[in-house]
């Protein structure tokens, strides 16, 4: 009997072996753009030093970030003497400490949230919340000690432990170096990083005109007006570099959480690495917590509210809901999609009710939890509700109409519209049934019908050993509950946006659930395989985020050898066009910007922009004029005294978004034409090219 079980051990090992290898070259194949030009991109960084006085601005802004870290766990571990959890003798120290930063973090942004609706937001609001937090976390660093001291002594690390760490270092390291370059990503300039620029120019968290992203739910950029007012102390760009470390430092943490958990589940160390840096790897987690991008502070909160859920169904301690709750509200006060965690939880606890002696009971518990979490994320939907009338504002409006100025149920409708554009399925529904296939190895970053982003072959690798395990009974009823809630939230996010940025919170649970079906095959070849798999897709992940991050080539500016504006003008094709406005324009003069990203965040100039749909306007204006002059006339009654717009594509008649479908092609080229004489008349213009053009209107 031994002997047929380690034959079909080793027949299963060499079909997993296989199946890797074919998947890893599939994936190898598609990364023409990157991976398989990384030789070339290694030098894109260019001529000149390597390092230079512009450095100290990165570390003073890293060492801002470390105060807000260190408040994070000072007031985490403050909630956890007042919520203290029965502790187990398999309870893991380091997911403790992760715990306490990310319930710190949603507690402190509950602050800031307050202090912009007091209308203070100030420097030295963020000296003296930072020394509070400061105190608390020298009252917590106790628990250091007495946590080291509980410890469980480590098996002995292997050569691949060693090499697992290496990977997941890697990436930290480079998403590290990356953070503290000036912002290129899009919704950074857009919101992320815009908003809370706005809303310490103002003071206050009040909405800002033509910025629909302020009125979002804003937990994450919370700690981006901490930080820049921290960092600013010392300089604005110290305050820039702080932002982005700090929005970075959820991805160590959610790092930490991932190994913890899987410790706490008995998972061994190797495959509790595995699953650490099978998170730390994927090369989107890389990108977003290199751009200041929120997604991987959604990952931590929902992977925290999933195990504080699991560990209250087992242990029915009050403590460990309330965590829960605060988890997963902290999660939706980051983005309102958390409501799908809600729904899968919901369809877990009901499940698990049927097999228990009071199943009234724990229903009630579980709602009364999610109620909770809805009571700490409320402040932000409250806001909207009672500026617009919508607490879902801007989105669904069609469901709840709320009106505010620049937005509309129409621009509404379009906005979901071109979220569900992702994944190309609009297109060819098929691609329903093959996105697996396609975000884990054809995705390719800006692309919409490619996901924007690219997974790895990672869980493609784990997918089928997962389905044995379930299929041999081998997988313990929390792994089945982590298992329901990835595939609740994954048919959500299929059928809604499937951007793979927003298919990242369910990352980390996907991993922890593929180590711990390895880890369930024993110590066979099956297991060895297994690993030795995922590490080698690890590899050609880290090689990807490595050709993204020279594409974007950060480090000269991180060091100083390269100034901030030599940076962005080398990776923002628009950014001397925002110069030659700082330069030729009158300090208080507004213009008008079309199809600039909406990149408020480089402009020190009074601007004016639709949100997202950014030629809205100047489609409307043109239509009802009859004259270029008249289309002038419109343009100055917005109070805008130049135009700065991207016009490539609005003359090219297939593709110009100016070009109503309904009305004669001969009635379309003449409109064409008078947009082209209002952008491009030589008499007026400032600067152009063959993309850009800077125009007075008057």
């Amino acid at each position: 009997m031994a002997s047929e079980q380690q034959q079909s051990g080793s027949g299963n090992a060499v079909i997993v072996a296989i199946w890797a290898a074919v998947l890893l070259t599939v994936f190898a194949a598609f990364r023409s753009d990157d991976l398989l030009k990384l030789p070339s991109l290694i030098g894109r960084s260019g001529g000149g030093p390597l390092a230079g006085a512009g450095i100290i601005d990165p570390i003073v802004g890293a060492v801002a970030a470390g105060a807000v870290l260190i408040s994070w766990f000072g007031l985490g571990m403050m909630v956890n003497r007042f919520l203290p959890m029965t502790r187990q003798p398999g309870d893991s120290h380091v997911l403790e400490i992760a715990k306490a930063i990310a319930a710190g973090s949603i507690l402190w942004s509950l602050v800031w949230f307050f202090l912009g609706l007091a209308g203070a937001y100030s420097t030295i609001a963020a000296v003296v919340v930072t020394i509070i937090g400061i105190v608390l976390a020298v009252i917590g660093i106790g628990r250091l000690r007495a946590a080291k001291d509980e410890s469980r002594t480590p098996e002995p690390a292997t050569m691949l432990d060693r090499i697992l760490l290496l990977l997941a270092a890697a990436s930290v390291a480079l998403a590290f170096i990356a953070c503290l370059a000036p912002p290129i990503a899009k919704d950074t300039l857009l919101y992320h990083f815009a908003v809370p620029k706005a809303f310490i120019a103002q003071h206050s968290s009040a909405v800002i005109e033509g910025n629909i992203a302020s009125y979002l739910a804003l937990g994450t950029e919370m700690h981006v007006v901490w930080a820049m007012l921290i960092g600013g102390v010392y300089s604005v760009r110290a305050g820039e570099a702080a932002a982005g470390a700090t929005v970075f430092l959820f991805f160590p943490v959610l790092i930490a959480a991932v190994f913890g958990w899987a410790r706490e589940l008995n998972i061994q160390r190797t495959p509790a690495l595995l699953a650490a840096a099978t998170v730390a790897v994927i090369p989107t987690a890389f990108h977003v917590a290199s751009s200041g991008y929120i997604d991987l502070t959604l990952a931590l909160y929902v992977t925290l509210g999933v195990y504080a859920f699991e560990r209250w169904r087992k242990t029915s301690e009050i403590s460990t809901l309330i965590f829960a709750a605060i988890f997963l509200g902290g999660a939706l006060a980051v983005k309102l999609t958390a409501v799908f965690v809600f729904a899968a939880l919901l369809l877990v606890l009901l499940v698990a009710a049927r097999g228990e002696s009071s199943p009234g009971k724990l229903i009630g518990y579980g709602v009364a939890a999610m109620i909770l979490a809805g009571v700490i994320a409320s402040p932000w939907y409250l806001r909207d509700w009672a500026t617009t009338g919508s607490p879902m504002f801007p989105f669904y409006m069609s469901v709840w109409k709320g009106t505010a100025p620049g937005w509309d149920v129409e621009r509404s409708a379009l906005f979901q519209m071109m979220n569900s554009q992702y994944g190309g399925a609009a297109d060819a529904p098929v691609n329903y049934l093959t996105a697996p296939l396609r975000f884990s190895l054809a995705a390719q970053p800006e692309d919409a019908r490619l996901y924007d982003g690219v997974l790895g072959a990672s869980f493609l690798i784990g997918l089928p050993l997962v389905i044995a395990g379930f299929w041999r009974r081998k997988l313990s009823p929390s792994i089945a509950a982590m298992a329901a809630v990835i595939g609740v939230v994954y048919l959500f996010w299929l059928f809604s946006s499937p951007q793979l940025r927003y298919l990242l919170p369910i990352a980390p649970l996907a991993a922890i659930v593929v180590a711990a079906t390895i880890d369930s095959f024993g110590d066979g070849a099956l297991r060895k395989v297994s690993i030795y798999a995922l590490a080698a897709s690890s590899v050609l992940c880290v090689a990807t985020s490595f050709a993204w991050f020279c594409q974007k080539a950060p480090l000269r500016v991180v060091l100083g050898g390269e100034t901030r504006e030599q940076y962005l003008a080398r990776d923002l094709d628009y950014y001397p066009f925002y110069e030659a406005m700082a330069a030729s324009t009158e300090p208080d003069a507004k213009t008008w910007l079309v199809n600039m990203r909406r990149d408020t965040y480089n402009v020190e100039r009074p601007v004016i922009s639709d949100y997202l749909f950014e030629d809205w306007t100047l489609r409307k204006f043109l239509w009802e004029s009859r004259t270029v002059d008249e289309l002038r006339q419109k343009a100055s009654s917005l109070g805008a005294k130049y135009v700065l717009a991207r016009h490539d594509f609005l003359f090219d008649y297939d593709r110009s978004s100016l070009v109503d479908d309904k009305r004669p092609r001969a009635e379309n080229e003449a409109k064409l034409a008078m947009a082209k004489t209002f952008l491009l008349d030589p008499s007026r213009v400032l600067k152009q090219d063959g993309k850009f053009s800077l125009v007075k209107v008057n």
